[in-house]
């Protein structure tokens, strides 16, 4: 078995690739792919397989889709996937996954790389780059599945880039020049490959080529983000239009190592420094990284110096995880370990190279009197001191590569680690660092750090309390130090009285603070990062706070904050970097909960209530506009919307169907929390236009949701006084709770029914009586339901264009089967084929097919059946949504057929595969049918007792 999670999840068995169908089944399994031979919780595969708060048979439907896995996969033995609590484990090797084919790729070239085989490191490097076949786990989904992923294709961003550096050193200027035009192109504020790129060309020959590409990146910071080009940059300009020599690079031979240069005897004592401040006691997970970093450990006759950059947001445990982890490794580097509070963020002025690099020379003996003056003689020599020493640098809080380069020793045998709330990726690029990103802790990881401070007998005794405090501190280590030692040192407040002080959003952060300490405050620890932004970021972060759903897009971002989409781009990408967003996917961005609240406090501090509520005007106009565009792409042959919103800045490009179904189901649930929102603050008409937009809910089987926001849109509705509005709210929730059973379905649509007859909207009122008719159909009040199902085909023949006389025809055929009017019903069904044929709505043709297939099977025609089956099959395959009603529903019909002519087992696999379809869309009612159709036949086939 081949798994394959760089790109879209696909699995292989030889040369058949095996599709693993429903949507929960491939998140569980990808959720298990991507920590291979470790034991995944069921906590954290819920959190995989759902955005929001798992259901309440979270359990239940896991352990059903790890036995359908099972199932598919021919894992009969449990070999595969093992049951291990408190979870699930799934056993592979490098040649089971293509991502540990892939890390052992890069962990083989960085091994050549350091004895000296740069050409083998490269090729073996390619190699492993070319397993990827676009984003990992590509359209998969949830926020937790998509972090992980994110953390994938930086892996594969590192060594895109370690390729190149590579191929630099072996003189291929020519040949990278030409693949970091690309990159560049691709990432056109990225200083660090344009730097790259002038390199390669002024090694080439062509100098005005070079200086070329720093002009237009000035002049785009300029216009776009109102900066200049860094120091770097603006050095190696300055290198090129000098004209100065730079050593040559692969010249064919190899450097060989230099004797280090004598430690001067007069003014330097020998000493072995141990810097490392002390570490806490009840320091908590962060194995991954633990052992990302043990992997990073020079060896002994290591080429060249190490250098790790531990990025993450203001108070993730950035400082903790590096200290903890340098105690645990220090007594590997016998000639010292140093150690610098960097002060990049925080109160005070941030510490200089010379400040930092006085302080290290003192620790290696050098007299204060001896110390030389100017950043570049210190700097030289703290590298002649470094030399042929085997130390370990812990430099925490930098703010900037610039403030680091002077502090990098120039020899083997050291490793330098990195703190920085700044993604440091000059650094990366240019010192070939290995970047860590630190995110909030796991769930489980959370829980025991609060058990740990507040004691086992407390947790016991409040589970739900701590549970609470957990999600309330959004899993951010500072924030659960602070609440969870609160609890802990006032014995008489509980853990409950806590959470509720947290409860508040306009008063979380006050809460998460504790005495005069600046270091111990949430809010003061993230202003530190803001007041790092350009006004142009601070704006937009200030925006973003003001956003309803988990994570938006970089149009919806745009929107918020009255930009250009490009030029937002720019500006997130600066905030990712500052770690005050998480880039969750290509254009696509979230923030905790904590930082949340903070960016709306900001907004509420420094923006006044007009500036908020223009820019939520903004957003909600576009979420509005663009969700209608995709429904008409999505329903191109239906005119029932009764809203018609306005167009915003920068219309959203909606090109085709399959762009308008992507582009709901990243938006979902963006879409149902602006429609809350928008009737929370009475922006009523927001609300109306995207419940009007909202049907793409039903296609996804999103019953309850669409239950949840017809409502809400129903308040909006009545407070509007337009009848026409209360009438498309009721079809709405009347529709989802037919589908639901829900005895209330009848009023409501009966009410939408009455409301449109009396405005005189003929849209609502044959979609209304439709409706109607098909709850009566489901209660077999069959002649009931012909009344409302006549009534509509009058009212739709030649109404509009003609899509609503195709579903009244295909309506009566599936009616007419039941009432056992075989010879009605195929004609009926014939209609509605044609006409459905002819408006290109595929998904009612195939629905159009199974009808007249009901009719054959009644006349006893199954041959017949079973050919306008397969036409149905084939068509609801290609379905986008509403696979119940386009795919389960013609399998079964086509089983019945099967049945009946003696191919058991082809009856069968077909119902089979129709349960799943009713299970994945909650549809248990009618998966319970299909299994007992299953179990009928099983019974029919099976062998006679003996």
């Amino acid at each position: 078995m081949d798994f394959r999670v760089l790109g879209a999840l696909e699995v292989w068995a030889g040369q058949d690739r095996l599709p693993v169908p429903g949507a929960r089944r491939q998140r569980v399994l990808a959720a298990l792919l991507l920590a291979p031979n470790a034991v995944v919780p069921l906590s954290r595969l819920a959190e995989m397989t759902w955005d929001d708060e798992p259901p309440a048979t979270a359990v239940k439907q896991l352990r059903n889709s790890v036995s359908a896995l099972r199932e598919r996969l021919g894992d009969t033995g449990q070999r595969l996937i093992r049951t291990e609590e408190p979870g699930y484990l799934i056993r592979v090797g490098q040649e089971d996954l293509d991502s540990l084919r892939f890390a052992a790729g890069v962990a083989e070239s960085r091994r050549h790389a350091s004895e000296g085989r740069l050409e083998r490191a490269v090729g073996v490097i390619r190699t492993a780059l070319d397993l990827w076949r676009g984003t990992a786990l590509d359209g998969l989904g949830t926020a937790a599945l998509t972090r992980s992923a994110v953390r994938l294709d930086e892996q594969r961003l590192s060594a895109l880039e370690l390729s190149v550096t590579w191929r630099m050193e072996l003189g291929e200027h020519r040949e990278v020049a030409d693949d970091l035009a690309d990159l560049v192109h691709d990432h056109p504020l990225r200083e660090g490959l344009h730097a790259q790129l002038m390199t390669a060309l002024d090694h080439c020959g062509r100098r005005a080529d070079a200086l070329h590409v720093f002009h237009r990146l000035r002049t785009r910071l300029a216009e776009e983000l109102g900066v200049g080009p860094g120091p770097d940059v603006a050095r190696l300009h300055e290198q090129i239009l000098r004209g100065e020599p730079r050593r040559p690079r692969g010249s064919g031979t190899r450097a060989v190592r230099t004797v280090p240069a004598p430690r001067p005897s007069r003014d330097v004592a020998p000493t072995v420094p141990r810097q490392l401040p002390q570490t806490i006691r009840d320091f908590t997970g962060r194995a991954d990284h633990l052992a990302a970093l043990d992997a990073l450990l020079p060896p002994a006759n290591g080429q060249a110096v190490v250098i790790s950059a531990l990025d993450g947001s203001g108070g993730v445990g950035k400082t903790t995880l590096a200290v903890h982890w340098a105690h645990r490794v220090q007594d590997r580097f016998p000639d010292g370990t140093l150690h610098t509070n960097l002060r990049g963020y925080g109160p005070g002025k941030p510490a200089s190279p010379d400040e930092t690099l006085d302080d290290f020379l003192v620790a290696l003996g050098v007299h204060p009197a001896a110390v030389p003056t100017g950043t570049g003689a210190r700097s030289g020599l703290f590298r002649t001191l470094a030399a042929g020493r085997r130390m370990l640098i812990v430099l925490d809080n930098a703010n900037s590569a610039e403030q680091v380069r002077p502090l990098l020793p120039g020899a083997p045998g050291c490793m330098v680690l990195v703190t920085s709330r700044d993604s440091l990726t000059g650094l990366v690029v240019t010192e070939a660092a290995h970047r860590l990103t630190l995110d909030v802790l796991s769930p489980a990881e959370a829980l025991n750090l609060v058990v740990g401070i507040i004691g086992p007998a407390r947790a016991r005794a409040e589970p739900a309390a701590v549970e609470n405090l957990v999600r309330l501190c959004a899993r951010l280590p500072l924030a659960l130090r602070i609440a969870a030692g609160r609890a802990a040192a006032y014995e008489h407040a509980s853990v409950a009285d806590i959470v509720t002080e947290l409860a508040h959003d306009n008063s979380r952060l006050d809460a998460l603070s504790w005495g005069k300490d600046p270091y111990a405050a949430v809010r003061n620890v993230l202003d530190w990062s803001y007041e790092q932004l350009t006004p142009r970021q601070a704006n937009l972060f200030r925006r973003l706070g003001l956003h309803p759903g988990p994570d938006l897009s970089t149009p919806a971002a745009a929107a918020l904050a009255h930009l250009a989409p490009d030029e937002a781009r720019h500006l997130l990408n600066a905030l990712a970097d500052a770690h005050l967003i998480e880039p969750v996917t290509h254009d696509r961005y979230r923030f905790h909960d904590l930082l949340r609240a903070y960016a709306d406090e900001l907004a509420g501090r420094h923006d006044s209530e007009n500036e908020r509520r223009h820019a939520l005007d903004a957003m909600l106009t576009w979420y509005s506009h663009t969700a209608h565009t995709a429904d008409r792409r999505l329903y191109p042959t239906c005119t029932r919307l009764v809203t018609n919103p306005a167009k915003p800045a920068h219309p959203h490009p909606m090109p085709d169907r399959d762009h308008a179904w992507a582009w709901f189901t990243a938006e979902r649930d963006n879409l149902v929390a602006a429609l809350h929102h928008a009737v929370d603050r009475t922006m009523d008409r927001y609300a109306l236009h995207l419940v009007d937009a909202l049907g793409f809910l039903v296609l996804m089987g999103s019953w309850e949701e669409r239950v949840d926001t017809a409502t809400a849109a129903l308040l909006a509705a009545r407070r509007s006084g337009r009848a026409e509005h209360e009438a498309n709210a009721l079809l709405a929730r009347g529709e989802a709770l037919a589908h639901l059973q829900h005895p209330d379905a009848q009023a409501d649509l009966t009410r939408a029914s009455t409301l449109a007859r009396d405005v005189g909207n003929v849209h609502l009122q044959i979609a209304a009586r439709t409706e109607l008719g098909q709850l009566l159909r489901r209660q077999t009040r069959f002649h009931e339901a012909l009344h409302h199902f006549d009534e509509v085909c009058a009212l739709s023949r030649g109404f509009d264009t003609g899509r609503w006389e195709a579903v009244a025809e295909g309506n009566l055929a599936t009616l007419h089967a039941d009432l056992g009017n075989h010879h009605q019903a195929v004609d009926h069904g014939t209609r509605s084929a044609t006409l459905r044929h002819q408006l290109g709505d595929t998904d009612g043709e195939a629905c159009a097919h199974a009808a007249i297939a009901k009719g054959w099977q009644g006349i006893g025609d199954h041959d017949m059946a079973i050919i306008h089956c397969r036409r149905a099959v084939a068509l609801g395959r290609a379905s986008l949504g509403s696979q119940d009603e386009t795919l389960a529903w013609p399998l079964a019909v086509l089983a019945t057929s099967l049945l009946h002519l003696g191919r058991v087992n082809d009856a069968v696999d077909c119902w089979q595969e129709a349960a799943a379809i009713y299970t994945d869309r909650g549809l248990d009612a009618d998966a319970a049918t299909m299994h007992h159709h299953i179990r009928t036949a099983d019974q029919l086939s099976a062998p006679p007792l003996v």
